[in-house]
């Protein structure tokens, strides 16, 4: 279905689904949008409200175990074996 967007309205990511062929054999990956207001969108990270959170706290959680790569690289390299 095509639908215009307002000027004041963003389509946001929310994901994505793979369907299957009547044989059974799966088809290509489709992302899926919802329609927001451009209020909740902010213009800088062009994120909308409800995805900040989830995005911080899985930069958190990618922050974290580089850390511990490279802090396991480091201690390789002094010849620590952990």
């Amino acid at each position: 279905m095509a639908t215009t967007l307002k000027p004041d309205e963003r389509l946001v990511r929310i994901g994505q689904t793979a369907l299957r062929a009547p044989g059974g054999e799966h088809l290509p990956a489709v992302p899926m949008y919802i329609i927001v207001p451009a209020a909740l969108v902010d213009k800088k990270t062009k994120l909308s409200e409800g995805e900040k959170e989830p995005c911080e706290d899985a930069a958190g959680l990618l922050a974290e175990n580089f850390k511990a790569y490279m802090d396991g690289v480091k201690a390789l390299e002094r010849g620590v074996v952990a």
